[in-house]
């Protein structure tokens, strides 16, 4: 057994009434002891015993493994109550009734926790609050009902909070969707200046954009909902294709917003193939495209070549048997037109093709016919303004009596040489398309019979339209 030599300090040891264990007295407060226990292994431990006349209710028992914890649990303890008793004595009888009223609340609340201990927790949680303005039981209540709408989520609730906060309160700024839309075409400006945009496409963006900022333009950002836009999109008294238009340009509005963090989600990626054919209806759909028949293309290009004043001869050639876009053509100079190679083309070259996607169009013979009947100047086709090409190609096909669909000349090129040749893919990509025919198939192909393609690209000029322009046979630079 483990023996203690006396104690120099504030304990006393005094023999216990139990055989050998031994008990000792704090001299400070003789009513408390710690004695020596037997545990169940055999080894000795230590009870600190703190006697009712000092608890002021159930006698106190601490136990320790360790003698000096055990004592120093005597000191911390009796001093603890002893300077309670006295504190009580001295407190004035309101105090007191406060005092057991709280007791009696923590007993009827079955709060196993100590008055002291409790009002700890108050006075913290009370703190916390403080920035917010709220009480504690205002908080209590407030927290109750965030944490049942969290639980509905299945995530905890500071998840959710910052979920909504992101979304409500946007990590790149607040922003109206008019002034989204004012950065845009801002940035777009910058793009035309330098020459990275074209007339036509900063024209049709900023219009657009305009419109909506106008419109719409007054919803903050995170605000805008999928039922916004779709109401709005519906409501447009335009033609579906146009409605198309539309969406295209506010869906790269939002994208950019996405990546700039105004917004956490782009509302437009909600809609569902359903919700945009009831938009734009039958544009939502894959439709055949008008095409011009060989004969009604025959009748144009007459009446272009019987007109020099209209200067649209070899812009109908490059449309009807090139597939080459109007926007281009309207580009495009007579040096990238090459009639003198083995194999003749045109280059499509980077600054005339649309999203720069270049290329070179190979031109079957019946179009180097044509183009050898046609004087070569500057350009391929005059456009001295905005709307100077339109008006002209108007008059030309009055007097070719056709009515015009848009990009007829083009829907007619895909048309036919698919039919001829049967390779979508070298169609498409003669066309300009992105990867593959998909493009082809939903929106530039009619469905047309090989004799109609032969008999397409076999549209020659008439023998006496004219005398036969002769060009050296010399390889062009930058093929």
């Amino acid at each position: 057994m483990e023996q203690h030599s006396a104690a120099k300090d504030d304990f006393k040891a005094r023999r216990g009434g139990r055989g050998k264990l031994r008990v000792w007295q704090w001299l400070e407060d003789p009513r408390i002891t710690v004695r020596e226990r037997l545990n169940a292994s055999g080894g000795v431990g230590y009870r600190v015993t703190l006697p009712k006349k000092l608890t002021g209710g159930k006698v106190l028992f601490l136990q320790s493994r360790d003698f000096e914890a055990a004592k120093e649990l005597a000191r911390s303890k009796g001093r603890e109550f002893r300077q309670s008793r006295s504190t009580a004595l001295v407190l004035p009888d309101d105090r007191k009734l406060q005092a057991a009223t709280a007791v009696r609340t923590l007993k009827e609340n079955a709060i196993a926790q100590g008055l002291d201990e409790v009002v700890r927790e108050y006075c913290s949680a009370v703190a916390h609050l403080k920035p917010s303005g709220l009480t504690l039981s205002e908080a209590a209540k407030q927290m109750a009902e965030a944490v049942a709408l969290a639980g509905r989520t299945g995530k905890p609730l500071l998840d959710v909070v910052a979920f909504s906060v992101e979304r409500l309160c946007p990590a790149g700024g607040n922003k109206t969707l008019k002034e989204l839309c004012d950065e845009m075409i801002e940035m777009k400006r910058g793009w035309h200046a330098r020459g990275d945009l074209r007339d036509a496409s900063f024209r049709d963006f900023d219009d657009r954009a305009g419109r909506m900022g106008n419109e719409i333009g007054s919803f903050p950002l995170p605000d805008l909902s999928k039922q916004i836009l779709y109401d709005w999109l519906s409501g447009l008294k335009l033609a579906p294709r146009t409605k198309r238009n539309y969406r295209m340009v506010l869906a790269e509005i939002l994208s950019y917003a996405k990546q700039k963090r105004y917004v956490a989600s782009n509302p437009l990626e909600e809609f569902t193939r359903q919700d945009i054919k009831e938009i734009e209806g039958a544009a939502g759909e894959a439709q055949q495209p008008a095409v011009l028949s060989p004969n009604d293309a025959e009748k144009l290009l007459k009446a272009a070549f019987a007109d020099h004043n209209l200067d649209l001869g070899a812009a109908v050639v490059l449309g009807l048997f090139g597939g080459i876009r109007t926007e281009e053509i309207k580009r495009l100079t007579w040096d990238a037109v090459r009639l003198g190679e083995k194999d003749p083309f045109v280059v499509i070259g980077p600054e005339i093709a649309k999203k720069r996607r270049i290329r070179n169009v190979p031109l079957p013979e019946n179009a180097v016919a044509w183009l050898q009947r046609w004087p070569r100047g500057a350009t391929v086709a005059r456009s001295s303004h905005a709307n100077d090409y339109q008006k002209r190609f108007k008059k030309l096909c009055k007097a070719a009596e056709l009515t015009w669909d848009a990009n007829a000349m083009r829907h007619s090129f895909g048309s036919y040489h698919y039919a001829k040749y049967g390779n979508s893919v070298e169609t498409a990509r003669i066309l300009g398309h992105k990867s593959d025919d998909t493009v082809l198939f939903t929106h530039y192909r009619a469905l047309t019979t090989k004799a109609q393609g032969e008999a397409y690209f076999s549209i020659l000029p008439p023998p006496q339209a004219g005398a036969v322009i002769q060009f050296p046979a010399t390889a062009s630079s930058g093929a």
